[in-house]
């Protein structure tokens, strides 16, 4: 059981670092170009989903606008706020995930 504790990090080195790894170095060198398309893409993909969820949540708050003085007010804020922070936070690790940066005029605006 030892040798087998023991053989396990190098095992998993070899096949997370591709500087030890030739196999995995040849096959990112290969789908580079693609990768900066496939990126590319995601990115648009994001930033328009993100818009259309602010665009549905304006367009919640309007649809909801006749409740602001019933008992439903609060019911509705929350949904907005609930939705509202679901979108910012799987646009976030939709982002990390790709590793993709907010552009800074956008963090500005």
């Amino acid at each position: 059981m030892a040798k087998h504790e023991q053989a396990t990090p190098s095992f998993e080195k070899f096949f997370t670092d591709s500087a030890n790894n030739p196999f995995l170095k040849v096959f990112k060198e290969l789908n580079a170009p693609l990768c900066g398309s496939l990126k590319q893409s995601a990115a648009q993909y994001l930033s328009t989903t993100e818009e259309w969820g602010k665009k549905a949540l304006e367009l919640n708050e309007k649809l909801t606008a006749w409740a602001k003085e019933t008992p439903l007010s609060p019911l509705f804020e929350t949904q907005r706020s609930v939705a509202s922070q679901l979108i910012g936070n799987s646009i976030a690790l939709a982002r990390k995930a790709w590793q993709l940066e907010e552009k800074e005029q956008e963090k500005t605006a």
